[in-house]
């Protein structure tokens, strides 16, 4: 395995693809009850990655985030089989989708508790893993934009 084969966007994006996998091992949201003149009350427990998204959702960002992984992976080992899109095109897709699936998440986040008490009313807040993991995507764009960048002003020779 040659890694001076990999180009430093395959390498950007390859990191971020991982750091979003670990990220989704984070805590991501925890709550408050609070209402009718009542001190917030913070709610044991808090809610990860992999619990805010769930279902289909869960496949997808482990297969997206996977995706420059397994290219910087086989540019390394000169094992790349040869891909439908370009490189850099798909990784950059890749990317756009997991920024838009977590920045979503982000914007609209769960509810940390599955249970409606009648006059109180549950805030959750955003933890830094979920902030973490809006990186770790925008770095898989940003290597996927590089690799596209780089490879069409010619200064990496493309694959076959």
């Amino acid at each position: 395995m040659d890694t001076s084969r990999v180009s430093l966007g395959e390498m950007i994006a390859a990191a971020g693809g991982l750091a979003l996998l670990v990220c989704m091992f984070l805590p991501w949201y925890t709550g408050e009850l609070g209402g009718r003149g009542r001190a917030p009350v913070e709610v044991p427990g808090t809610t990860t990655g992999w619990e805010s998204f769930g279902g289909v959702f869960d496949v997808l960002i482990v297969v997206l985030a996977a995706i420059p992984i397994a290219i910087a992976v086989g540019r390394a080992s000169d094992a790349l089989p040869p891909l439908p899109l370009e490189q850099g095109v798909l990784v950059l897709l890749a990317g756009a989708i997991l920024l838009v699936l977590v920045v979503a998440k982000l914007i609209d986040p769960p509810d940390v508790i599955d249970v409606t008490i009648p006059g109180l009313d549950l805030d959750s807040s955003r933890k830094a893993g979920a902030f973490m993991a809006m990186l770790a995507a925008a770095a898989v764009v940003a290597g996927g934009h590089l690799q596209r960048s780089v490879r069409r002003v010619g200064f990496e020779p493309t694959s076959p």
